[in-house]
């Protein structure tokens, strides 16, 4: 235990509970001296320590196993006594029927039985008799109740503060969680609007090295090498013959719009110049 933070040692003969713990035990025959171990370590934020007190075979009840108790506290010098009393409670319980004759009959065990519960009463029928004798034990069972109603509110007190805790601690990390999400949605969004415009770059490079003008919004668009063609569905043909200079325009249908024109051209039709009109002479041929 010592390498895993554990402290031990042998309980001494102390003013208090540990003289009486150790008086007690070598009335019933257990010479040895009771050892303790003891570690101190961090719970949610707060320091507290845990004690473990064994104590050992009785040469004169070798019947009763050996056995322990374990105290939790704050710090060493208030879990060690702690655990002394829990350990004398302990004593009066296992040997309930082999302390008949000493005062320790008396004592508050760790359960109150049937037994202790009858002598405590037996005791309060002759109270006129040792009258000393009963106020000393009623002070003592007093004590010992106001001790555990105590601890039982310091223990609830405990458990809310630990709830509390865990709580602040659950709270900080779905904050935390949260705050993490966002980041990776503003950084998903940054790759993704990376993205695009690296593919709209390429897409660009792309259009540039096959050797196709990139038209402009606003402009015509002049397309070199194509049929002149009405701008339209695939029914709508195209005439075989240009029109005349000076024929006249077919009338508009009743109802239709005239369309605004630009040098005789609708202003939503495609400007398309054949190939050959922008193509270079040959070398050699005549020129018109």
């Amino acid at each position: 235990m010592a390498e895993e933070g554990w402290t031990h040692g042998v309980c001494q003969e102390e003013p208090g509970f540990p003289r009486l713990l150790i008086n007690s035990l070598e009335r019933l025959g257990i010479t040895e001296r009771p050892r303790y171990y003891s570690r101190e370590y961090e719970h949610l934020g707060t320091l507290r320590c845990r004690v473990i007190l064994s104590v050992a075979r009785s040469t004169r009840y070798p019947d009763i196993e050996p056995w322990r108790v374990t105290a939790t506290g704050f710090r060493h010098q208030d879990t060690y006594p702690l655990a002394i009393r829990k350990a004398l409670r302990y004593l009066c319980r296992i040997f309930e029927e082999h302390l008949i004759s000493t005062p320790m009959r008396l004592f508050p065990p760790a359960v109150r039985t049937p037994v202790w519960q009858a002598r405590m009463r037996n005791l309060e029928r002759r109270r006129h008799q040792d009258d000393l004798l009963y106020h000393v034990v009623a002070y003592l069972v007093s004590l010992d109740k106001l001790f555990n109603e105590q601890a039982g509110f310091l223990r609830e007190q405990i458990g809310r503060a630990e709830q509390a805790e865990l709580a602040v601690r659950m709270y900080q990390v779905r904050v935390a969680q949260a705050e993490a999400r966002t980041a990776a949605a503003i950084s998903s969004e940054a790759v993704a609007h990376e993205s695009l415009r690296q593919a709209q770059d390429r897409s660009m490079q792309d259009w540039t090295r096959s050797g196709t003008p990139v038209p402009v919004v606003g402009e015509a668009r002049i397309l070199i090498g194509t049929p002149i063609a009405r701008w339209g569905g695939p029914s709508e043909a195209t005439p075989s013959t240009p029109r005349g200079a000076g024929e006249p325009a077919a009338p508009a249908e009743e109802g239709t719009p005239a369309q605004p024109q630009e040098n005789g051209i609708p202003e939503d039709e495609e400007l398309l110049i054949p190939l050959e009109e922008h193509s270079a002479p040959e070398a050699g041929s005549p020129r018109e």
